[in-house]
């Protein structure tokens, strides 16, 4: 009897750590063959509880690789319904999608951030609002870029039972932003191309927003719609 609640206790431990694992850059199990140029346009709407608009604006998402450099290069140009744009590009490794570096502008100025990835520690220069920031934030080796996990989301293993721990960097959480993501099921959403398979996972960070939504175009990995609760608001991001 005691060998066998041993066994059970251990078979637990084990079920536990596999479902709290964390999962770093260079995992073997990320879909790397997914990675291709494409260009995707976004619009994003935010409404308030009840489904009315409150704004809305698009963001135009487009995906290079450099096989000279090893590079996949994320450029995403936000068009904001008062003519502003922000415009940021992350660079990470090809084939690990460990970070390399990230710019970030905007036209007329009101931020601009460059960020210089190491393997345990992120150089980052900003200003934001006038405030100016030079400094170091330290992190856990094998994190991601955080303006690299919507693409990520994308190229997860996703099946009964997944889930997993990332560690991002964010500029805002002063590094470390540790994020869960989790499989729910299948949906089909109806796009502009037809109707679409899906995997449904449900992700979130432990410091500010949870239970967000994502649905994920199965033979691709491009994410087609994103619905992420904000107070009594929604922030709702959909492929057209």
């Amino acid at each position: 009897m005691d060998r066998f609640l041993l066994l059970a206790m251990l078979l637990l431990l084990t079920y536990i750590t596999r479902c709290q694992s964390v999962l770093k850059t260079g995992d073997p199990s990320i879909r790397y063959e997914l990675i291709r140029p494409d260009v995707t346009h976004y619009k994003i709407v935010t409404t308030d509880s009840a489904g009315k608009t409150l704004s809305e604006f698009t963001c135009l998402h487009t995906i290079a690789v450099n096989k000279t450099r090893g590079w996949v290069i994320l450029t995403q140009e936000y068009q904001f319904p008062d003519g502003r744009i922000l415009l940021d590009s992350t660079i990470a490794n090809l084939h690990t999608l460990s970070p390399v570096r990230m710019r970030m502008v905007t036209t007329p100025h009101f931020m601009k951030m460059d960020l210089d990835f190491r393997a345990r520690e992120v150089h980052a220069i900003a200003d934001k609002g006038g405030r100016k920031t030079d400094t170091l934030h330290k992190m856990e080796e094998g994190y991601f870029d955080s303006n690299l996990l919507e693409y990520l989301f994308g190229l997860l293993p996703y099946k009964k039972g997944f889930s997993a721990t990332i560690n991002a960097y964010t500029f805002e959480q002063h590094g470390m932003d540790p994020w869960k993501v989790e499989y729910i099921g299948e949906d089909m959403l109806t796009t502009t191309g037809g109707p679409a398979w899906c995997y449904v996972a449900k992700t979130g960070n432990a410091g500010n927003i949870t239970d967000m939504m994502t649905w994920i175009e199965k033979s691709s990995g491009k994410v087609l719609k994103r619905v992420i609760p904000l107070g009594k608001m929604y922030y709702i991001i959909t492929k057209i």
